[in-house]
């Protein structure tokens, strides 16, 4: 508790300065790294992300598709994100109850995520190869057996600026 105060008033500080900036006419930076920054913002804190309806499809070759996929449907709750975002780039990863990351996707959300709005996207999937072990355990493991975040690496937001986050 005593940790996130100080990292918002650290952030609060950090924004004081920068309105500060504006009001006297100082150009404002296009970039933040926000790991450069003294209160670190936690990458996966940005965005909670639920995934549901997990489907395995098999290959149909009457259809002519002759790959496995895992499909999956995400819910993005933008708890952590104060403006409106133009993209947002990360790592979908899924672990297990104890935390330990099983398997990672890298995602690409293009539309743009209001706070406090929730963004629903269908029909997130991969090509099921039945000799790797993560796709083993993705394809064996239950939704409710894993812990899923989305850690974010860049922000692009509608005003033009960016955050980096490592």
């Amino acid at each position: 508790m005593n940790e996130e105060i100080e990292r918002l008033k650290k952030r609060l500080a950090q924004l004081e300065e920068r309105v500060g900036r504006l009001e006297a006419g100082a150009p404002e930076s296009k970039k933040a790294d926000v790991t450069d920054s003294p209160g670190k913002t936690d990458p996966t804190s940005l965005i909670r992300v639920i995934v549901i309806n997990k489907r395995h499809q098999p290959p149909n070759i009457d259809l002519g598709q002759y790959q496995d996929h895992i499909w999956f449907d995400c819910s993005y709750h933008p708890e952590g994100i104060a403006r409106i975002t133009r993209a947002v780039k990360g790592v979908l990863e899924f672990a297990d109850l104890f935390g330990e990351v099983k398997f990672r996707i890298g995602l690409t959300l293009n539309e743009p995520l209001s706070p406090d709005q929730v963004f629903t996207q269908k029909g997130i999937g991969f090509e099921y190869n039945q000799f790797m072990s993560d796709h083993q355990w993705m394809l064996g493991t239950n939704i409710d057996d894993m812990k899923i975040t989305f850690r974010v690496n860049k922000i692009l937001y509608v005003d033009g600026t960016e955050e980096i986050f490592t």
